[in-house]
């Protein structure tokens, strides 16, 4: 524990970047950073609000989310020590909770709006809070039906404290959670990298649910078949929410409005027919829990239940129950295929059928972004592509581009203690690149500031979109020089939020608002002031670090965007919510910005850009040789006999792929050319079925 608090803290301070009034905020991003790849909450705004409330109550909270997917609004609370071995008690979880819950009470009544300055973030998230809860709202795809109120702690949860019972505030179900460090913890070491928890349906279904068992010929992959009365689904789902969505679907079902028209109209006019009409649910679960009962096998219990395929009508179905009063749906039932998959292979295996799953449906390639080719290559170029060492230090590094969740923790714990220590020389934490960090960095120059303040997997889902057609277009542009000149953005972007921590004009909040806004006001001020010419990200690549022009003149830029972002003419009271809106960036391009003439050296002209993009051109297609050439002389011969066999007999091969086979079984060396294309053979034939996609 000790060393896992030592991680924890050191993670906070990394974030705080020896500013102390921030460390509070650093906690509060460092735990909603854990929560989302616990697929807990998504797209946390933290900003910690503090007050005197009524009858002179002390009122606070840490951040809050909007699930669309489940109309649930998440308030995170805290409890912050900020030093080793300390222990949550009961009555401090009591108060911590109460003094959120007071602070969303005394909004929705309008009390605070009343009682503070008006300029302040407190009156400001008072007021937005009180739109969000009016009951005017209430038949928006916003409205609020539940609140997840979250407290998390550095502190250990004491063995009295079980947990906090259910209630309800402003009329609404408010249920409670605590993440101490020991659950942190816990989530770190998970196979699966998610937050476990069990379904009991015999808590609605004392017999368990009746189910047919399917082929158990892959010990991976073992399938079931069952119905599901409605209510059971609504049921199950009014409890865990939007944690039964695959993250994809989750994310597909918020960004798009989940209340279908023709789900909602079957289940009022025509009940009976919804086994009919609808086309049911595809499920995963860790483990299932079976009973022999009356006409064979019952599920009695889920592990970690993810609905990958059938959001819309989970969704659709509980927002009919919550309509007036005496609804039923006695009559419906839901067709259900359900998936077990092995806890430490768990995310790519739901991924993979949660792709096929949706193959018919409106979740595009895109919205199942995270195993694409494009995060593939990226994830490769980051081990092998060394980073140079900064001024002053002898050793070069790597930055760690981490494609699925907890790559860079499992692969760092996987060693020894002399291994571990090697690994982080290696890659820094502060080297890590997560995917959504990536698309951050990018849609900040790109000019998006409002996409990335809208939050890590809302940004991260616009941003798949653009690289999916960037992919499709050339993949080969996707090379080294594409990964450093993305590196250079990372470097933008930190080394500007460093430095506006360490501004005398910056107080707290908005602090990742301010730096997106300002990282794409400068992108947008150098293309009208330097048309033609392109700022030199290899050059932040080579220094690991902004030139000081650079660096002082993106910090000006950023105290112009903090003004903007807050000034009292603003249309939109909160300023998290109003610099998500396109309008925001209207206004942001629209203000006087200083960028001297000096910043000219950092930029490159037309005819060396256009230069360099053929190098890496030139680079990437012997880089993808080089690739292609390891891959194929990994296979083996028996797969290639398969191949040769099975291809020619069902006409897969050509005679020229087939010629180029044969010299792989007499064991020559092919070319680099005649490498991709043996490569693109073995796709083709894994397609096709004819080999296993785990055999090449």
């Amino acid at each position: 524990m000790s060393a896992f608090y030592d991680e924890f803290s050191n993670a906070i301070i990394l974030r705080a970047h020896g500013n102390s009034g921030f460390k509070l905020t650093a906690f509060g991003e460092e735990v909603a950073d854990r929560l989302e790849e616990a697929e807990v909450a998504f797209d946390v705004t933290v900003i910690a609000l503090q007050c005197t409330g009524r009858n002179r109550r002390k009122l606070r909270l840490l951040g809050y989310a909007e699930d669309a997917a489940d109309s649930s609004l998440v308030v995170l609370c805290s409890v912050f020590y900020g030093e080793p071995g300390n222990t949550l008690t009961k009555t401090e979880a009591e108060v911590a909770f109460a003094s959120a819950r007071a602070f969303i009470e005394q909004s929705e009544d309008g009390y605070l709006i009343d009682a503070l300055e008006i300029s302040s973030a407190e009156a400001e998230h008072a007021r937005y809070f009180q739109d969000l809860l009016s009951r005017e709202n209430r038949n928006s795809l916003n409205r609020v039906e539940k609140f997840k109120f979250i407290l998390a702690t550095d502190g250990v949860m004491s063995e009295r404290l079980r947990s906090i019972s259910s209630d309800e505030l402003c009329g609404r179900p408010a249920s409670y959670s605590i993440w101490d460090l020991r659950r942190f913890e816990d989530l770190t070491a998970s196979e699966s990298g998610q937050d476990e928890f069990e379904v009991d349906l015999t808590k609605w279904l004392p017999d368990g649910l009746p189910c047919l068992v399917g082929s158990e010929s892959d010990s991976r992959a073992k399938s079931y078949l069952a119905v599901l009365p409605g209510q059971l689904l609504a049921d199950v789902y009014a409890e865990y929410g939007s944690q039964l969505l695959e993250s994809n679907v989750r994310t597909f079902l918020s960004a798009r409005g989940k209340v279908n028209r023709g789900i909602q109209g079957t289940l009022s006019q025509q009940p009976d027919m919804f086994l009919a009409y609808n086309n049911g649910l595809t499920t995963t679960a860790t483990g299932v829990e079976l009973v022999d009962g009356p006409g064979g096998p019952r599920i009695r219990s889920l592990q970690n239940w993810q609905i990958v395929n059938g959001g819309q009508t989970t969704a659709s179905l509980a927002h009919f129950m919550r309509g007036p009063a005496g609804r039923k749906v006695d009559d419906v039932y839901v067709a259900m295929k359900l998936v077990t998959v092995e806890p430490d292979t768990a995310s790519e295996m739901v991924a993979s059928i949660s792709r096929f799953a949706n193959s018919q449906n409106a979740v595009s390639e895109a919205d199942l972004f995270s195993n694409s080719p494009f995060h593939i290559r990226l994830e490769q170029i980051s081990r092998r592509v060394m980073a140079p060492a900064k001024e002053g230090e002898l050793y070069q590094t790597k930055w760690f581009y981490e494609r699925a969740r907890g790559q860079w923790e499992n692969q760092r714990n996987a060693g020894t203690p002399a291994e571990v220590k090697r690994f982080e020389a290696e890659y820094p934490k502060k080297q890590r690149l997560t995917k959504t960090d990536w698309a951050k960095y990018a849609f900040s120059w790109s000019q998006r500031p409002y996409d990335v303040s809208r939050g890590a997997q809302s940004n991260f889902m616009a941003y798949a979109k653009v690289a999916s057609e960037l992919w499709e277009k050339d993949p080969d542009q996707i090379g080294d020089a594409y990964f450093r000149v993305g590196v250079g953005k990372a470097i933008m972007f930190n080394d500007l939020r460093e430095s506006v921590l360490d501004s005398e004009w910056y107080e707290t909040g908005y602090l990742a608002n301010i730096v997106t806004y300002a990282m794409s006001r400068f992108a947008y001020e150098l293309s009208v002031r330097f048309p033609g010419q392109k700022y030199d990200f290899e050059s932040v690549w080579r220094r690991q670090g902004l030139s000081e022009v650079s660096r002082d003149a993106l910090t000006e830029v950023a105290h112009r965007m903090q003004l903007v972002l807050t000034s009292v003419d603003r249309p939109q009271a909160n300023v998290t919510q109003w610099a998500k809106q396109p309008a925001a960036w209207e206004s942001a391009k629209k203000c006087g910005v200083e960028v001297p003439a000096s910043v000219a050296q950092d930029l490159l002209g037309e005819a060396e850009e256009r230069s360099r993009l053929g190098d890496a051109k030139r680079e990437r297609q012997i880089d993808s040789g080089l690739e292609a050439l390891s891959r194929v002389l990994k296979v083996s011969q028996a797969t290639w006999e398969a191949v040769l066999t099975e291809g020619t007999r069902s006409a897969v091969l050509s005679p020229t792929d087939a010629a180029l086979v044969q010299l792989m079984l007499k064991k020559s060396l092919p070319t680099d050319r005649q490498a991709l294309r043996l490569a693109r053979i073995l796709e083709r034939c894994s397609q096709e079925g004819i080999i296993p996609d785990d055999s090449y």
